[in-house]
């Protein structure tokens, strides 16, 4: 991170390690950071894994990816969806970046382990800077569940830069509904942003191909995930900033599930295309 990162930036970055150290001691094979995407005919107990490599796969559909095409994943957690992704699609490379040294340094050494080095990298690094990377060099930018953390018109505005004339930022985001705008005014919420707010940003630079509303889908997993916590934080071989960290992810998601459920949250999978004339202030 840069050295004028927010402290918000700051503070997501050291949750983020903490869960990967968490997740690394347990020995959890996948390691899905998601809420995941579950489909009609899907039981209760099937497992939350499942969905949550469903809602990478929807994503990678979405984006209609290439085999030449260069694509950058933004806030790509332990670097799961991109290894999914490269055993299911064909692309010539994946540049990730993350604010979380821990999960950077994770994903990089899996992918020497499993010698796709050369078609994934791994790098340290705000999705509104995207250090070292060229304008107008992208086909495709994938944000999973992490725009949220993010400030979104720097975002918007350094994501349109780096795309190719017609490229495509494809995202699984969520916001919060229009009704509950006044929440953006606290310090925890603000980056979150309202569905109508976040459109009217990203549209100075994109044009918006699709938007896909799948509160439905996600709300099962966003429960699941809140069930598993609390039945593993507890028991688990947990440091206490760790304990703490899962436990108020549990107490979030469960804000989130509620809301997804009478509509005060959205969860949408965006398509949006790199607009050829930036629009003005």
């Amino acid at each position: 991170m840069t050295e004028i990162a927010s402290s918000l930036t700051r503070a997501v970055a050291r949750q983020y390690d903490l869960f990967q150290t968490s997740l690394e001691r347990m020995g959890k094979e996948r390691k899905f950071l998601n809420y995941g995407f579950t489909v009609t005919g899907d039981e209760p107990d099937d497992p939350i894994d499942e969905r949550q490599q469903r809602l990478c796969l929807e994503v990678f559909k979405a984006a209609d990816i290439g085999p030449d095409h260069l694509v950058v994943d933004v806030g790509f957690g332990s670097g799961e969806q991109d290894f999914l992704f490269a055993r299911t699609s064909e692309f010539r490379q994946l540049i990730g970046f993350n604010i979380s040294d821990r999960q950077v340094r994770y994903a990089t050494d899996r992918a020497r382990g499993e010698k796709l080095d050369r078609k994934l990298t791994f790098c340290l690094g705000e999705a509104e800077l995207l250090p070292g990377i060229a304008d107008a060099s992208v086909d495709r930018l994938l944000a999973i569940e992490c725009a949220f953390y993010f400030d979104r018109p720097r975002f918007y505005r350094r994501a349109a830069q780096v795309l190719k004339p017609g490229g495509l930022l494809v995202a699984a985001d969520i916001a919060l509904s229009d009704r509950l705008a006044f929440l953006t005014r606290r310090e925890d919420l603000g980056r979150v942003g309202t569905a109508s707010e976040n459109r009217r940003e990203w549209e100075r630079s994109f044009r918006t191909r699709s938007v896909r509303h799948i509160n439905r889908q996600t709300r099962p997993g966003v429960q699941m995930s809140v069930w598993r916590i609390l039945k593993t934080a507890p028991l688990a071989r947990f440091t206490a900033a760790e304990r703490r960290e899962w436990l108020k992810l549990a107490y979030y998601s469960q804000l989130v599930a509620l809301g997804l459920s009478l509509e005060l949250v959205t969860y949408d999978l965006l398509v949006l295309e790199k607009s050829v004339l930036e629009k003005k202030e």
